[in-house]
Formats: C-alpha cells, structure tokens, sequence
C-alpha cells in the first residue's frame, strides 16, 4: 500500500524521468550529433548530468509504481520490477563517468570516449527489460489508475522498444526503419506513459 507521502515523491519524479528521455535524446540528436559514437567535449556534461537526473527519476518511478501497483501481490511484476530497478541503477551510478574521466586529475587507463562505450555496454539488455517493465505495469494497473491514454502509450511503447531491439539484437531491419521504431516507441510513447504513471500517483496523493 502506497502512503500519500511516496505518491507525492513518485509523481514528480515520473515526470523527471520522461522529460529526461526526451531532453537527452534532443541533445543527442540535436547537438551532439547522431554520427558521434564517442564523447562530446562540449556537449557531454551536459548530457551525462541530465542522464544522471533521468535515471534518478526512473529509479524512484520503478520503486514506488511498486508499491503503487501492488507488487507484493504480483509476483511476475515485482521481479520484472527489480530487475529494471537494478539496470536503472547501474545507469544512474554510471551516468558522470564520462566526463569524470575527461576532467580527473588523475592520469586514467581509457579515455573518455571508451568509458561511455564500457558505460552502455548493457545498454541493449536494460532497455529490453525497460519494453518488458512497460507492459507488467500495464497488466499490474488493475485498478485503473494509469489514464486511457498512458495505457495506449504504454502499450506501443512495450512492443516498439522489444520488435526494435529484438531488430538490433538480430540485424533483421535496416537502420533507416529501426531508428524510427526506436524513437517512436522510447522517445515519444514511453515517456508520454510515464506521464501516466506521473498522473496515477497524483491520483493517490
């Protein structure tokens, strides 16, 4: 049972967590520059600190949508939800070590650009478990709790994110229809649904 004091910490950090997405993939995209692979000097502090309020948010929202969807009484979502809860974690705790080892006193092993590849080096396992998550909590909103709109967006959001990865993971689409699948589903769905979650807490404060 969710106390209406986690409910109002759960619903703004829902809201961190989608603002997150759409902000990190923006910069990406818009000023980093999708054919940059590695670490952006100018641009990377940026984007790693907003990855680090990101998964923070998700974090929360993983942790509280467990006991604002009963967990306790749902077995298949409560692992699911620990799982995710642990790859959000990794992500949040490895989010600054880019640019930590751009800026270290310290003279270090690799450098920037191969620390953000060893960072994302589970990149593709989390986000399927992220797909994976979307849809638990969609058959864990018994009650209703989640509006009609973040239960269709949760709905597309879940199975773009698994068909685009399971693409990836197997080389099966050409990357002119597996970038659109992915942003599709995670950059726009997905965080419209965690709106949704954003909304359900609110409806428990």
């Amino acid at each position: 049972m969710i106390t209406s004091a986690e409910a109002r910490l759960g619903k703004p950090m829902a809201v961190v967590a989608a603002i997150g997405t759409v902000a990190t993939f923006a910069i990406w995209v818009g000023l980093i520059g999708v054919g940059n692979s590695g670490y952006d000097e100018t641009w990377g502090p940026l984007n790693d600190c907003l990855s680090l309020l990101q998964g923070f948010g998700f974090v929360f929202t993983i942790a509280l949508g467990m006991k604002l969807f009963g967990a306790d009484d749902k077995p298949y979502f409560r692992v699911v939800s620990q799982i995710a809860l642990v790859g959000a974690a990794i992500a949040t705790l490895n989010s600054l070590s880019p640019t930590a080892n751009a800026n270290s006193v310290f003279e270090t092993t690799l450098n920037p650009s191969e620390v953000l590849a060893v960072s994302n080096v589970n990149q593709i396992g989390f986000f399927v478990v992220v797909g994976l998550w979307t849809l638990t909590v969609l058959r864990a909103n018994g009650d209703g709790l989640v509006p009609s709109w973040g239960v269709m967006a949760g709905r597309g959001a879940g199975w773009l994110i698994l068909v685009s990865q399971a693409a990836s993971l197997f080389g099966l689409f050409p990357a002119n229809l597996f970038a659109p699948l992915f942003i599709l589903g995670g950059v726009i769905l997905w965080p419209i649904f965690v709106i949704g979650i954003s909304r359900a807490f609110g409806a428990k404060v």
